[in-house]
């Protein structure tokens, strides 16, 4: 189980070529094997965060649409991939606002206010093709082990929409599969 994130992860040395990322967890994963996960995307994909409207959009397999101001953007529920969510019971607190790699603007919804964090590229890896297969994860290639202080457990975090932010260094190490949110 997961503790509540901080209100800002640390971040590294400005002289790396740390990757500025915005990490986030997933509300009502806590009985699912993704609970021992946290989630981040780049953060120049990142619009803003906002507190999520009380009326909850009607989702079919994960996706829907919401009209916010004057936008309708697609709301992407990454949860439905692994939980069925009741939106009588939804627990989502913010909608994370993310341009896809087309600059379509959609919304994510998440547990608490996103975090950010910058991420050491050497602490990025490939995650295995056969255990994305079984635990749908076609949506993440990547993850992070972020070291943490002595006697805690290392942050696990599953990395979106990362093809366009990584240092090409680290891509070419990785030389796996990319992710996408469009």
């Amino acid at each position: 189980m997961l503790s509540p994130l901080p209100q800002r992860l640390p971040s590294l040395n400005d002289e790396t070529d740390a990757i500025r990322t915005i990490v986030f967890s997933l509300a009502d994963m806590e009985q699912t094997a993704m609970a021992q996960y946290l989630f981040a995307m780049p953060a120049a994909a990142v619009e803003k965060a906002i507190v999520y409207p009380s009326e909850r959009v009607q989702l079919r397999d994960g996706i829907g649409m919401m009209n916010l101001g004057d936008k309708t953007l697609t709301i992407v529920d990454l949860r439905q991939k692994f939980t069925a969510i009741d939106p009588q019971h939804d627990t989502s607190k913010f909608l994370i606002l993310f341009h896809t790699h087309a600059g379509e603007l959609c919304g994510l919804p998440v547990k608490e206010a996103p975090v950010l964090m910058d991420i050491a590229p050497d602490t990025i890896r490939s995650i295995p093709l056969a255990y994305r297969e079984v635990n749908q994860l076609s949506f993440a290639s990547r993850m992070a082990i972020v070291p943490q202080s002595e006697g805690i457990e290392p942050l696990q975090i599953l990395l979106l929409g990362f093809d366009s932010a990584m240092p090409p260094s680290l891509d070419r190490q990785l030389n796996g599969s990319t992710s996408h949110l469009n």
